[in-house]
């Protein structure tokens, strides 16, 4: 009965040990072309007519080129290391009479949501973008879901993207 126990004790042991040195699970690839959904989108009077997402993902950073076109027409490219460090954004990111400019971004992982913070200015007053991307179980829906905070106020929007 004792050599029961201990094989048992033992094995479970082993078990334990086998689960805690299992690599991490694999965090979801945002990597892809992504259309903006504007029906099943939130986004308020700041919709555009359309926005495309191009997102390049490695294991140590995200890379997102924004296409956007309509009442607020921007073109631009961020990158944000993925271990929570500010990475600032070239100076010539945006056109010089822009009023909005992202100045740093920050990505962490959040279980499988990749939560990324910027820093931003709009018309010369500084806010924050907290972004929180999900991807669908089967990959083809990209939702990103953010709070935005400038000193006018703060919102909430919602974008749901089909992968192109």
């Amino acid at each position: 009965m004792k050599k029961t126990i201990a094989t048992a004790v033992m094995f479970a042991g082993f078990t334990a040990l086998a689960i805690a040195q299992s690599p991490a699970a694999a965090k979801p690839n945002f990597a892809g072309t992504w259309k903006l959904n504007l029906q099943k989108s939130d986004l308020g009077q700041m919709a555009p007519d359309s926005e495309t997402y191009t997102v390049t993902q490695t294991p140590d950073e995200v890379k997102i080129t924004i296409a956007t076109a309509g009442q607020f027409s921007t073109n631009y490219t961020f990158a944000a290391k993925l271990d929570g460090t500010d990475t600032p954004i070239a100076a010539d990111a945006f056109p010089a009479d822009s009023p909005f400019r992202i100045l740093t971004s920050k990505a962490e992982w959040q279980g499988n949501s990749l939560v990324i913070t910027q820093t931003t200015s709009f018309q010369d007053s500084k806010g924050t973008l907290v972004s929180t991307y999900t991807l669908s179980d089967d990959g083809k829906v990209l939702t990103r879901a953010t709070h935005i905070k400038f000193d006018q106020g703060e919102f909430d929007s919602k974008s749901v993207y089909d992968k192109a």
